[in-house]
């Protein structure tokens, strides 16, 4: 069976190995028309996700830098979001390639009328709109819009993307021609270093720091001395460009033993229902544990993503104690420049390699099987995909309390193992009583304190919901309703442009949960208020559609939970 599924393994990483084809030079420029700096990469690593393409910096740190379309084309696709991309807009373009332009503060008047039309024809500030090819023809070097901070961005800058238009998966822009400015090698910060059974598990990893020997050569001096046969690698690494020490992400690393090449990587194309594999790719325990991101250098068996090109010895490599290996590994940018890190490694004599470290757990968890964990109280299922590895799994009743919390405490574990699809957790409720049911929610309870309301729904006496990470979970209920604060809104608002709230709950929302919904009516007629996720800022700007006079302004909140809250006031414009 282990034969077997290493042979199955191999045939589908190297199915996987895409050839990558012939991408056009000339057809795109600079949707910033300058010279581009780079704030984040193609593949860069990031939670739960590989970037899937450039950050441009703004000129000057602020929104309002013009965008321009990077080829001919027409507007395929605008969709406005609370979270995630922000304000976008998607270019369709007759090669085969669509551009995205995200995180934009506003659009060009002609496009920023049609989606505010939609949006009060749809009753939502949220929309998705698909407009015809006639609709918004677009030349190369027409502005689409300004620079912004919208969605899920910390700061104002262009997240700019080129995809295949048939499927949609995310191509690395630099193969397009984009000239960055890059005369820096990529720094290597640290090597991991793990010892594995001869089933390729774990036994121990250590971390070590190389020594710069030169500009872009490392060098760990003494050979590496391990006590088991198998060996194996991960990195942390990072790469900067010319006048900027910005730490952006690799293009690709290659390991050799020997001088032959054993394993590689490279960040060219990763579609998007495969960016969660990168929990795969990374060493999570350490991302977990530390924040630090390292790039694993051998695949588990869970992992599918496209990207690897690897040896015979899946970038696990048999050592002994005759001889040291030595080993090269080169970290490349997309310009060409290169660090190299060499080290030997070798095995202990007369020491007997490590046994794995014994935990009790209830069952193991496989990457092509389902998993069920039973237990007076809860049920755990696992579907299948869900593990990358072979993981001992285990549910524990733990210590804890919370104001309001109607079940045990059960400690999911390993807290530091990745899933990558949802998995149900199943809690007994029967101590909730009848008058709280529709107020009940699966929580998770982390380590900081904080409490995530993870959703829920009952199937006869049991609370269920999809969760996406390991970790303690226990049932809460959530009576308290959402807030609405005025930021800047008076009585009189004769001559201002916008009126401000700020919306909040009192329980942080993930997985199944639902965020807040809004609505906001002025003379009971539905008005249009944008909403800035990251912050809760809920704002209308004024255009012409509230008449001069006296107004009753109302706003209806309600949380996953069903609480509501309402604010009325009086105004005059």
């Amino acid at each position: 069976m282990k034969i077997y599924a290493f042979f199955t393994l191999c045939i589908a990483l190297l199915s996987m190995v895409e050839i990558i084809g012939t991408y056009p030079k000339e057809d795109f420029v600079s949707p910033v028309n300058r010279d581009i700096k780079l704030s984040g990469t193609f593949g860069e690593l990031r939670t739960n996700h590989f970037h899937a393409g450039l950050d441009i910096k703004s000129l000057h740190q602020t929104s309002g830098d013009p965008v321009y379309a990077a080829a001919d084309g027409h507007i395929s696709r605008i969709k406005i979001d609370e979270f995630g991309y922000g304000n976008a807009l998607y270019i369709d373009h007759p090669d085969g390639f669509t551009t995205l332009y995200a995180h934009l503060d506003h659009f060009t008047d002609e496009i920023q009328d049609y989606i505010k039309e939609q949006q009060y024809l749809q009753k939502s500030f949220e929309v998705d709109l698909n407009p015809g090819p006639d609709k918004f023809p677009i030349v190369q070097m027409q502005q689409i819009g300004y620079m912004g901070n919208t969605g899920n961005s910390y700061g104002a800058h262009l997240h700019f993307e080129i995809r295949h238009t048939n499927d949609q998966t995310p191509v690395n822009p630099l193969h397009f021609g984009f000239d960055i400015a890059d005369h820096h090698a990529p720094v290597i910060q640290q090597l991991i270093v793990y010892e594995l059974d001869e089933d390729g598990q774990v036994l121990n990893s250590s971390i070590m720091q190389p020594k710069l020997t030169d500009d872009s050569n490392y060098l760990i001096a003494e050979p590496i001395e391990l006590a088991s046969q198998k060996v194996a690698f991960g990195l942390r690494t990072y790469d900067t460009e010319d006048g900027d020490d910005n730490k952006n992400g690799i293009y690709s690393i290659q390991c050799s033993a020997e001088g032959k090449t054993k394993f590689e990587f490279s960040l060219d194309e990763i579609p998007f229902e495969k960016a969660r594999y990168i929990n795969a790719h990374i060493d999570y325990k350490e991302k977990v544990n530390q924040n630090l991101f390292f790039h694993r250098m051998y695949p588990l068996e869970g992992n599918r993503l496209p990207i690897y090109s690897i040896g015979e010895e899946q970038g696990r490599f048999m050592i002994n104690p005759e001889y040291p290996r030595q080993f090269t590994i080169s970290v490349s940018d997309f310009k060409g420049n290169a660090s190299t890190l060499s080290f030997q490694v070798v095995q202990l004599k007369n020491e007997a390699p490590r046994s794995a470290k014994q935990i009790k757990y209830n069952t193991i968890g496989l990457p092509e099987a389902v998993t069920i964990v039973t237990q007076q109280g809860i049920q755990v299922v696992w579907p299948e995909g869900c593990f990358y590895e072979k993981t001992p799994v285990s549910v524990n009743l733990v210590p804890g309390s919370h104001s309001g919390n109607y079940s045990p405490y059960f400690e999911i574990d390993p807290v530091d193992a990745p899933v990558h699809t949802y998995f149900n957790v199943s809690i007994d409720g029967l101590s909730v009583p009848p008058s709280l049911l529709n107020r009940a929610f699966i929580a998770r309870c982390d380590p900081n304190g904080s409490i995530v309301n993870c959703g829920g729904s009952w199937i006869g006496n049991t609370l269920t919901s999809g969760v996406r990470e390991m970790g303690t979970y226990t049932i809460l209920v959530d009576t308290i309703p959402p807030k609405i604060k005025p930021i800047h809104f008076n009585s009189n608002m004769t001559g201002w442009v916008q009126m401000d709230f700020r919306i909040s709950d009192n329980v942080r929302i993930r997985d199944k949960g639902r965020d807040l919904m809004y609505s906001a009516y002025v003379d009971n007629e539905w008005i249009l208020m944008s909403l800035d996720g990251k912050t809760g800022l809920l704002t209308h700007k004024f255009d012409g559609r509230i008449p001069p006079g006296d107004h009753r302004l109302m706003i209806k909140l309600t949380d996953d939970r069903g609480n509501e809250s309402i604010l009325e006031k009086s105004f005059t414009l």
